[in-house]
């Protein structure tokens, strides 16, 4: 009889225990945290720069050139969600000034980088760009860092 009681209570406690681990599990996975302004330059900021070894006095010059790229990313997020919400499509036409229009943005940037910067900080600064993938994983979604 005390053998039943004490496997009972194993079985219990193990029970409560594999419980609470899961239910832990399940709260982890909600929706994002929304990052505040700040907190989105400060993130780019650091990719960004994050293998250049920078200078006294460069970093005040990169930021605001990377705050106005943040904002160019919020204002472009929210026309398109009004377009969504809208239920207007973009034609190709649109597309393909959108796409323009920020490939000139990306250049300009690239340029202002490349006065800032020394020779050798803009080699790693474009290698630091650069999306790793692995030659078997061609079409992967995955990204090697």
């Amino acid at each position: 009889m005390n053998f039943k009681k004490s496997s009972f209570l194993i079985v219990v406690i193990v029970s409560l225990c594999f419980g609470n681990f899961s239910f832990a599990q399940l709260q982890k996975t909600g929706t994002p945290q929304k990052l505040t302004f700040e907190e989105k330059v400060t993130v780019l900021f650091n990719r960004l720069t994050k293998d250049v070894v920078l200078e006294p006095g460069q970093a005040e010059k990169i930021r605001p050139h990377v705050e106005k790229i943040v904002r160019d990313r919020e204002a472009r997020i929210a026309e398109l969600k009004g377009k969504k919400d809208d239920g207007r499509l973009m034609t190709k036409e649109q597309l393909q000034e959108r796409r323009e229009k920020r490939q000139a943005e990306e250049d300009a940037f690239k340029a202002e980088m490349k006065k800032i910067l020394t020779e050798a900080q803009y080699q790693k600064f474009e290698a630091g760009l650069k999306r790793k993938r692995t030659p078997e994983s061609e079409n992967s979604l995955e990204i090697k860092n």
